[in-house]
């Protein structure tokens, strides 16, 4: 193989084959990191590269000619091998056209990877829009899942404060039926009719504390109390009338007063407003109005007697109006 001359002045120095190799080698290394760098930028680094081939295949023809200017007798020899000014011309040229050649194609390879990369980098914006839209329906699951839990929370809620307020309404209803607010007002119609509402109150709390005491265990509510005559006989006087040696209801004023109050028919004004005053002392007791000092059990109106019975037995007692309670 044929090898050209080594240029004087250049010693030391890499040939410029070997620079051409770097220069190729460096576009190389910039059309692997064309990742991390535009392609616009990889194209100016690859004109640079071309562009110092260019000067360094200048600088070599010059030194070149330059050669051509020595004695002959350093570069014409004889045919033992070494080359001539010419085959070393001809040598350096072909050379020179191999490596431009060479250098053409790697910028022309450079050029087509890096259109290479912007199509890919397109195709990758395109399945990241479409992979980013992918995820936007897929979130519709989510968003879904989300506004039935929403959705389920209301109905919760709604259905709490619809509880609360029917429990509400339902605690405003009398605790007690329209049967025992009738009972309890004409007893006290009968006894305190004509006494004042703290008095009325007090005959029904007695009422009241019959149906729930131990000593009168006979009876359980407010209608047997009021009709109470089996262990120790009539206990409210207006309840019973005796007829033929027994007691009876039949005539008693306490049937009149329950005739008055389901008929709605009084015979004198006063009979109704006081009807109504009873029926108002009634529904506070059954409300839970207490005015009695004691779970008092019986009342009337012998208070000077029943006073000193009461001291005499150590028991407390309570007047109000004119009953005395003990």
């Amino acid at each position: 193989m044929r090898h050209p001359q080594r240029v004087p002045g250049m010693e030391g120095e890499p040939d410029m084959k070997n620079k051409k190799l770097w220069a190729m080698l460096l576009a190389l290394c910039l059309s692997l990191s064309l990742d991390n760098i535009s392609a616009s930028a990889a194209e100016d680094v690859a004109g640079a590269a071309q562009k110092a081939e260019g000067s360094e295949t200048v600088g070599a023809e010059a030194g070149q000619e330059e050669n051509r200017k020595e004695p002959e007798a350093d570069t014409n020899k004889d045919g033992a091998g070494n080359v001539t000014d010419e085959n070393a011309e001809d040598a350096a040229a072909g050379q020179d056209g191999t490596a431009e050649k060479a250098g053409n194609e790697d910028i022309k390879k450079e050029d087509t990877e890096a259109s290479e990369s912007r199509k890919e980098a397109a195709a990758g914006k395109d399945a990241g829009v479409q992979e980013n839209g992918d995820e936007n329906t897929a979130d519709d699951g989510p968003l879904a899942d989300e506004a039935a839990n929403i959705s389920s929370v209301l109905f919760s809620s709604i259905s709490r404060s619809l509880n609360a307020t029917i429990m509400m309404e339902q605690s405003k209803e009398p605790a007690y039926s329209a049967e025992e607010l009738m009972y309890l007002s004409c007893i006290i119609y009968c006894e305190a009719g004509n006494q004042s509402f703290t008095g009325k109150v007090g005959v029904a709390n007695v009422v009241m504390n019959r149906a729930k005491s131990k000593v009168f265990d006979h009876v359980t509510n407010i209608r047997e109390a009021i009709y109470d005559c089996e262990r120790w006989g009539r206990q409210f006087s207006p309840v019973y009338v005796k007829a033929n040696g027994k007691w009876t209801t039949k005539g008693s004023t306490y049937e009149k007063a329950l005739n008055m109050y389901k008929t709605g028919k009084y015979a004198k004004d006063w009979q109704k407003t006081q009807m109504e005053e009873c029926i108002k002392a009634a529904e506070a007791a059954l409300e839970g109005k207490y005015v009695l000092e004691g779970d008092y059990l019986y009342f009337n109106m012998n208070i000077s007697s029943t006073k000193s019975k009461c001291k005499k037995n150590g028991k407390p007692w309570q007047v109000i109006g004119c009953h005395i309670f003990y």
